[in-house]
């Protein structure tokens, strides 16, 4: 193999010197720097743009899933129907505020079409315990996006709740419409992820209950969050003191929101780069020697990395070798197979889960970015095709 020095990061920001100015004349001449008009503002635009009714911008994506638990526990927790539904490999943020508040946890293995829970298995558990199951919380894992139509009608088939990780999948669409406004759902926009505002997350909702009631949590359970306060208002307290629900303080700030803002510009620019390097990497690499998740039908992924699952193990050995040799930034495939991790492996087995025990063990991912230059996919894709099968 030739070795280059080809500094490939996970991610890497997609700010110009122009975008940095900006943000420099906003700290300088802007004295408001906590939740202001630029919150106000970022909420809107990604509202209109996900196709959701309500947005709520938040501190990070696992305290956006800190709320969703909050709200779970308060309206749909009881204790014959206390168990959500998890898929096996996900991140640990997307479990870990649940059970935090009580829940049980249900774990689902992945299907190895499109790395999300596999929804045939998730049927099988609901047909029989559907009564004890509050929700079920599905991961677009990597980007890549579940069958949206067959979740929409197990959960009106079963009664119960369907909530959506979309951290890595903020761009992703179903049917021509946001993958994000078919549930209530969580994106991040973290520096890491698709949409950047360095450091923050979004809540998104269809339902006007539930969007004041997020509004409350994020803002330590404050009823001045809403604008209809009559609704929750206390007359023994001071109305700017009206704790209705307990909350928290998981605001984000006018700054991280401004950041965002100039982010957002670039939607369409940067989703169509990361569709064209993922489609030639999907469409030029030996598909006997790696592994390929298959786009579920009427829906464009936006990949959020770039998955390398080798069938043959001593072929991710080579290409580890590979990537550091050549300054390739690589991690597992996020947390690999969950019930391996210390804080769930009492859960149950970690073998039974053999989709997740086979991303784990079989691959890790590099990054995909705008910044990401055509020539390193091209070769990566040839270093891979000269493996031996």
């Amino acid at each position: 193999m030739i070795y280059k020095n080809l500094n490939w990061k996970l991610n890497e920001s997609s700010f110009d010197v122009f975008d940095k100015l900006k943000i420099c004349k906003f700290i300088l001449f802007d004295s408001f720097w906590t939740m202001n008009k630029n919150v106000l503002e970022f909420e809107n635009k990604m509202s209109n743009y996900i196709g959701s009714k309500y947005s709520v911008f938040v501190s990070s994506g696992s305290t956006a899933n800190t709320i969703l638990a909050y709200y779970l526990k308060d309206c749909f927790y009881t204790q014959k129907k206390n168990t959500i539904v998890f898929p096996s490999t996900t991140w640990t943020t997307s479990i870990s505020p649940f059970l935090r508040e009580g829940f049980k946890p249900k774990f689902i293995d992945i299907s190895l079409d499109n790395f999300c829970m596999d929804l045939d298995k998730l049927e099988e558990y609901l047909k029989k315990e559907s009564s004890k199951t509050a929700c079920v919380f599905v991961t677009s894992l990597l980007g890549f996006t579940v069958d949206i139509n067959k979740l929409t009608e197990m959960g009106k088939k079963y009664n119960v709740k369907i909530m959506m990780d979309n951290c890595e999948n903020t761009y992703g669409k179903y049917n021509n419409r946001n993958v994000s406004s078919y549930f209530t759902s969580t994106t991040s926009t973290y520096f890491g992820h698709q949409l950047q505002s360095v450091e923050g997350g979004f809540i998104f909702t269809n339902d006007y209950t539930e969007y004041e009631q997020f509004l409350m949590y994020r803002n330590h359970g404050m009823t001045r969050s809403v604008k209809e306060k009559e609704k929750y208002e206390n007359k023994n307290v001071n109305p700017q003191f009206d704790f209705y629900l307990l909350g928290n303080n998981f605001r984000n700030s006018d700054i991280h929101a401004f950041i965002g803002l100039q982010d957002f510009k670039r939607i369409e620019k940067s989703t169509n780069k990361r569709i064209k390097l993922f489609n030639y990497f999907k469409s030029n690499v030996n598909s006997n020697i790696i592994h390929l998740p298959i786009e579920t039908k009427n829906s464009t992924d936006v990949a959020f990395s770039i998955p390398l699952v080798f069938k043959n193990i001593e072929h991710k050995k080579t290409m580890l070798d590979f990537c550091k040799n050549s300054n390739i930034e690589t991690r597992p495939i996020i947390s690999g197979n969950l019930l391996k991790q210390t804080c769930y492996s009492h859960f149950d087995n970690y073998t039974k889960f053999k989709n997740s025990e086979y991303i784990d063990v079989h691959g890790f991912y590099v990054g995909l970015h705008s910044k990401l230059k055509f020539e390193y996919v091209k070769l990566l894709v040839e270093e891979i095709n000269k493996l031996s099968i």
